[in-house]
């Protein structure tokens, strides 16, 4: 699965986050398809570099090397070089790799917004959310709780029309569950197919495959929650 990973200190109004929802692109202010395509292209690209600087500088502050990193994730020294480099987006499977490697979670390579210590752990403000760019597969997932928060993690996954997580199934130790918001989604559970219209909520073990798509014209957010945290 594709990735153009960003996670963002998210300083836009909420309502500029209402108009952009693919590689960061406010449709609104796009006037061709071709204009779309370079737009996509630079905002993936862009996305890559930045991410790829952020692991780089994780795997540096902790004092590895590129062979043990990969190594530790089961990787090529080679296919981890090009993603610190931005030149190779990482799959799920291989961000969760490296992750793993590190240490840490997805979102603890960029930090915290600062808020009132009397509120810091228990609320978060629409402009401190992080955002994840999922760029070419049309998903974006905003954080709606904090990365210390070591049992939960709830989300707002945002689907793009024609937004997927992926042609293949996949699975990881936990459980989860949501509820549509807007929009129509696929839901597929252990080969079962399921369609989800918005007010639908679902639940299932983590560890059956799974996999989900967008099945709306426009776009589809979900509320979506996790335990534990996956990102």
């Amino acid at each position: 699965m594709e990735l153009c990973d960003v996670f963002r200190n998210s300083m836009n109004s909420v309502m500029g986050h209402r108009k952009s929802f693919h590689s960061g692109i406010v449709f609104t202010m796009v006037k061709g398809r071709a204009e779309v395509a370079s737009t996509e292209d630079e905002a993936a690209s862009e996305h890559d570099r930045a991410f790829g600087s952020s692991i780089r500088e994780a795997r540096l502050a902790r004092g590895l090397s590129l062979q043990r990193v990969a190594d530790a994730a089961g990787l090529s020294v080679g296919l981890l070089s090009q993603v610190e480099r931005g030149i190779s987006s990482p799959s799920v499977r291989v961000l969760r790799a490296i992750c793993g490697a590190l240490g840490v979670t997805v979102q603890s390579l960029f930090g915290e917004d600062g808020a009132p210590l009397s509120e810091s752990r228990h609320v978060m403000r629409p402009y401190q959310r992080r955002r994840l760019d999922l760029g070419a597969k049309g998903i974006v997932k905003e954080f709606l709780s904090r990365s210390d928060l070591s049992t939960l993690q709830i989300m707002e996954i945002i689907l793009a029309p024609g937004g997927s997580s992926g042609e293949e199934a996949y699975n990881h130790i936990g459980e989860e569950g949501g509820v549509v918001v807007e929009g129509a989604m696929e839901l597929v559970i252990d080969g079962t197919v399921h369609r989800l219209m918005q007010g639908d909520s679902f639940a299932f073990e983590s560890a059956l495959p799974h996999k989900f798509r967008n099945l709306s014209e426009g776009v589809t957010r979900v509320l979506w929650i996790t335990t534990p945290p996956v990102w």
